[in-house]
């Protein structure tokens, strides 16, 4: 079961991919994320990765294609694998198609999650991570920056800070909402409205998963 989340920064595609990850057992592949160990790794690359992330742009199409092919490659995906918003944008589609092929993988389902962008910079600018563990906090709820959780203290990353996040939207817009078409023309595009209920929204791609 290979599966794609689509959407701009913040409309739940992490969510979703943690519960498929627990009921499925397969597991996530988020850009995101592997950029942001190169980072913590202090190295001159993740030196680099830093102030290109902090800005809201985007690394290389190489350098992520590369990361992403080396994971897929992995025994633990296997059986299986959630990418998680990769590809960006319609080169990295098609470099990402061609991959698949050569590997003789295939692409099932890519969920679309559709979420208003004023809703989505409020949902960003108010995240707050934990420096230890998976807990995600938010100002909304009366937490700040520093207080603690239960193994570390909750911070925020710099690209959640408005300007950046303003940013990301509008390069999301430009760049990554296109492809939507590239995928329907293959008939696994499936978009799902997203909102305040993830629950609700992960009982739709159950289903769908399951149909």
């Amino acid at each position: 079961m290979n599966i794609l989340f689509l959407g701009a920064p913040g409309c739940g595609k992490g969510t979703q991919s943690k519960k498929l990850i627990k009921e499925y057992g397969i597991p996530q592949i988020s850009t995101g994320d592997l950029l942001r160990e190169e980072i913590k790794s202090g190295s001159t690359l993740g030196e680099e990765l830093q102030e290109i992330m902090s800005t809201g742009k985007f690394v290389s199409d190489d350098l992520v294609l590369s990361l992403v092919s080396k994971k897929i490659t992995q025994d633990e995906c296997k059986s299986g694998f959630i990418l998680d918003g990769y590809p960006r944008n319609i080169s990295q589609a098609k470099s990402l198609d061609l991959l698949f092929t050569e590997k003789n993988i295939n692409l099932e389902y890519v969920f679309l999650i559709d979420v208003p962008f004023s809703t989505l910079i409020e949902r960003c600018t108010g995240r707050l991570l934990c420096t230890t563990c998976d807990y995600i906090g938010n100002t909304d709820r009366g937490e700040k920056i520093g207080d603690k959780c239960e193994e570390g203290e909750l911070y925020q990353r710099e690209d959640d800070k408005e300007e950046t996040v303003k940013n990301r939207l509008n390069v999301y817009k430009e760049q990554t909402a296109p492809i939507i078409e590239f995928y329907e023309n293959k008939g696994i595009l499936h978009k799902m409205i997203g909102g305040n209920d993830p629950d609700a929204l992960s009982g739709k791609i159950s289903t769908i998963l399951k149909s």
